[in-house]
Parts: C-alpha cells; structure tokens; sequence
C-alpha cells in the first residue's frame, strides 16, 4: 500500500510540472528527463522484477524523423528551425505553451516554423471534436486563428461552442459545418496520433525541434538553448535550407523509439 501511495504522489507531480498524458503512458513523462525516469524504472523494477520494460521517453540526443507535410504550418518552409508541436485541445498544459511560441517566433522571425500535430487523448472527450474543427477551419485558410480561439475557451468544446467560434473566426458557417459533421480530418488526426506513439511522444504537450524531442510546457530558455545550439548546426551543416529539414530530419532521423 505505501509502495502504491508514493507512486501515485509520484506520478501525480509528474503530470502537475510537465503536461497531459493517457492514463497507461503517464508514468514515462518527465519534469526532468533523467531523474524521474530513472526513479520510475526502479520502482517498476522493484514492485515487479523481471516484467518487461515499457518504451522510455524519447532521447533528448536523438533526432527523430517527424514528417510535417500532413500539418497545419505557419513560417517560412525553408526555415533553418522546424517546431512541431503535439499537442490535445483539452490540456491545460498545452494551452500554456501558446505565449512560449509567441516569444520564440518574434525572436527567431524567418529562421524558425512551426508545425502543428494533433493528439486527442483518450479521455479528453472534447478533444477530437476541437482538432476536427480546427482542422476543417484550416480548410479555409483560418486554422491558426481557430486554435487560438478553442485553446482560449478550452472549457467549451461542446460541437456548438466551436460553432460559435467558426462564426468568431469568419468562417464561412455552412462549409465548415458539412467538413465538421463528415469527420473529414479525422483519419489524418489519427494518423498524427500514431507518429507521435511511434517515436514515443505519448504524452502532450511535446516537442520535437529539427527532429530533437522536448517534453512538456517548460520555461522559454530551454526551448531557445536547444533551438540555438540547432540553429548553429544547421548553419554551419552546408546544405541548402530549403534540403535540411528533410535530409537531416525525415531522411536520416529515427523512424520510431527502438
């Protein structure tokens, strides 16, 4: 019982500093990396010896091959820095990296994108609903004014609040509604999803930046020294910027966790 009692602690603080997370996969997210998940491997360890070893986190070291031509993008294509975001409408955490971003893009301007991936956690109910909506505002050249406005009032995500917000946005109604009802972009929500659990970004919100994976709604510094200490290495990489996403990224990055 005690041993059950420190791990739920253990976990509920877990979740408190870095994000939202499913149920099964909470206890591999971290605050910070190293520590916690270290102290987590031992607990299992302890409590079960000899049972198989869930996934860990991703290597912070590592570049992994996250696609972004399935997305919602805003800045330069070419741009030496690539942010993908995963993130899930109804998680407070996510909704708390908005003004990070805002800071990152007025101080890094035309060597910095970002891109946006969908991960509707399981017991987030409103969730899928808000990235369809989004989503089906993208297709009218307003995802990104969407996002803001569902992140805004993330309490009401009930399918006649996000009405309310396409008519906010300017949305043409009608045509937002019959993408929305028809689930249109829900196969390539999912499809987010499944990348995001195959490099092992289970939990949200979560970063992967030039492929290098950053977790949770952490202090603008530690988005701004990986960014930088990227941004010097693709400078100084030779290839063209409008190649070195790709051929550093999705061509040569890991195409899952193991």
């Amino acid at each position: 019982m005690k041993f059950i009692t420190r791990r739920v602690i253990a976990v509920a603080c877990l979740a408190t500093a870095v994000g939202c997370a499913s149920k099964s996969d909470i206890t591999e997210l971290k605050a910070s990396q190293d520590k916690i998940i270290a102290k987590l491997d031992e607990i299992k360890s302890a409590a079960a010896p000899g049972a198989p070893q869930r996934p860990s986190m991703p290597d912070p070291a590592k570049v992994y091959a996250m696609t972004v031509d399935n997305a919602q993008a805003k800045g330069p294509k070419d741009a030496w820095i690539t942010v993908v975001e995963v993130s899930d409408f109804q998680c407070p955490f996510c909704k708390r990296v908005g003004p990070t971003m805002t800071e990152l893009e007025k101080k890094y301007g035309e060597d910095i994108r970002f891109v946006f991936k969908h991960n509707p956690l399981g017991f987030h109910n409103r969730a899928m609903p808000a990235a369809m909506a989004t989503e089906c505002a993208g297709d009218q050249g307003k995802f990104w004014q969407m996002h803001d406005h569902v992140f805004e009032n993330q309490r009401a995500l009930e399918d006649t609040d996000l009405e309310t917000y396409a008519k906010a946005v300017g949305l043409d109604v009608a045509k937002w509604k019959e993408c929305f009802t028809a689930n249109k972009h829900k196969d390539n929500i999912l499809a987010h999803q499944t990348e995001a659990g195959k490099l092992g970004a289970r939990g949200t919100p979560a970063f992967f930046i030039n492929g290098r994976f950053l977790s949770g709604a952490q202090p603008t510094q530690n988005f701004e020294a990986l960014i930088d200490e990227e941004l010097a290495k693709a400078k100084k990489s030779g290839i063209a910027k409008n190649e070195y996403y790709k051929k550093t990224v999705v061509d040569a990055g890991a195409k899952d966790i193991n």
